[in-house]
């Protein structure tokens, strides 16, 4: 705890006898390999990934960090029993000296947690349900994300407030490390595929607190100013029809509603001018991860971590939420 990462810190690290075991049970995230390749610079490092997650391969260390990954069934299939044995006796064979789980699971985080052995991290992404989410956990289970783990790290200072403030977690427990640059998305980069001028991609699931709505709002003011400009609006969740029915030019919008896959991830971010994320409420953003790994600036709201991660005036513009007039302006 506490240890700063600069030259020094690593370089004392390097070679360390330490093995560690990351769990991650999203499907599809740079999250956890982007972790894996920086810690299998100065450790033993397993990666345990869903066998569905998305072209882990492209962006992994093969060479300092061991995959292994194993089934994940779907969330109300009794069979996620099983999966919980098979990692449990993983764990068991590789007896690692921490095991840190990086997204958490209704069956997994619990089956690792109860009666381990094993020392554990927990990487809380969200303390709260958002607003509007209709895909996520229920409220009620979000604290099984750090019933059993020794550490938590969270993204954002909110976040951590929140858990000790809110939730009575001891304040040495938890640490804020900031997600840093997805450059995972640039394996399938191009070097010929050129930015598109005034073009604004809005990147991500389509839920309530995201504020697509607001965007759409803004967009007769933004047009006034730049007649050319193009919005790409770029992911999945709630039906775009109802946003489609709120657009004054629809011709002024490209929208691509289903999950990205990750060569188009690259595709989209190459392109954009700029990254848009008009969020009437946050606990941190990917997307802005993203959005710095390709050098782009964004326009975003004052809400969660948010402002902790754009410095305004020059990585982006920050503007006050629910407010399309400030976010054409920006």
């Amino acid at each position: 705890p506490g240890l700063r990462a600069d030259a020094a810190s690593f370089r004392a690290l390097e070679h360390s006898e330490m093995h560690v075991v990351l769990i991650e049970f999203r499907v599809s995230t740079p999250y956890p390999i982007q972790l894996a390749n920086a810690l299998g610079r100065l450790c033993q490092v397993t990666l345990m990934l869903p066998e569905s997650t998305s072209s882990p391969a492209r962006g992994l260390d093969a060479k300092n960090v061991d995959l292994q990954p194993f089934r994940l069934p779907r969330l109300r299939d009794p069979a996620n029993l099983a999966t919980i044995r098979d990692l449990r006796h993983r764990l068991i064979v590789e007896h690692p000296d921490l095991v840190h789980i990086t997204c958490w699971h209704m069956w997994g985080t619990p089956g690792l947690g109860l009666c381990s052995s094993f020392p554990q991290v927990s990487t809380v992404h969200d303390v709260s349900r958002h607003p509007g989410d209709g895909w996520s956990y229920p409220s009620y289970l979000y604290p099984l994300q750090w019933r059993w783990a020794n550490q938590v790290i969270v993204h954002a200072d909110v976040a951590r407030n929140e858990l000790v403030t809110t939730r009575g977690l001891d304040q040495h427990r938890v640490h804020v490390i900031p997600i840093g640059a997805y450059d995972y998305y640039g394996a399938w980069a191009r070097s010929d595929r050129a930015e598109r001028p005034n073009c604004v991609l809005f990147f991500g699931r389509i839920w309530a607190y995201k504020g697509l709505e607001v965007l759409i709002e803004a967009e007769p003011l933004i047009s006034r100013e730049v007649p050319d400009v193009c919005i790409i609006i770029a992911g999945y969740g709630e039906s775009i029809e109802t946003y489609r029915q709120a657009m004054v030019n629809p011709e002024r919008f490209e929208v691509h509603n289903y999950r990205i896959p990750d060569e188009k991830v690259a595709e989209l971010f190459q392109s954009a001018s700029l990254v848009v994320l008009p969020y009437v409420e946050a606990s941190q953003s990917g997307v802005v991860s993203v959005a710095y790994a390709f050098g782009k600036p964004v326009v975003a709201t004052r809400v969660g971590g948010i402002p902790d991660v754009v410095d305004h005036g020059q990585t982006g513009y920050l503007v006050p939420p629910r407010d399309a007039y400030s976010l054409a302006e920006a």
